[in-house]
């Protein structure tokens, strides 16, 4: 009988916790090892499937497998850095709006009031 921890590899797929996924893979390894071609492939394939099909087989059979880190970081990138590089733009951006406004705030502070006057009436302050 396969152990539980090489089931994954026997079905050809990665460790997961999907039941639908084992399911697929058992489907696709059955098209890759007929009972009537290759009834040793089929065994194997067969009692892969059976194994993690016990209630706790899977997650028993998931938890023993190694981890892929590689994989994961892959997987995790794909579906983080997108949104990492739009928060770090807005933010970027959102400090540049605060740096023109403390900019703009230093420069009024400095000013004389006739100065002032004549920026809010258009007129070009030196």
């Amino acid at each position: 009988m396969a152990m539980s921890n090489e089931s994954f590899s026997v079905l050809g797929l990665p460790p997961t916790l999907d039941p639908a996924a084992v399911k697929r893979a058992y489907f696709a390894a059955l098209a890759r090892h007929p009972p009537h071609q290759d009834p040793e492939g089929f065994r194997q394939v067969r009692e892969a499937y059976e194994t993690l099909s016990r209630p706790g087989a899977l997650v028993m059979a998931y938890l023993a497998s190694p981890v892929d880190v590689e994989r994961l970081a892959h997987e995790a990138r794909e579906r983080f850095d997108a949104a990492l590089e739009k928060a770090r733009e807005t933010a970027l951006a959102a400090r540049a709006g605060q740096e023109a406004a403390a900019r703009f705030q230093e420069r009024c502070a400095r000013m004389r009031w006739d100065e002032a006057l004549r920026a809010c009436a258009g007129e070009p302050v030196r």
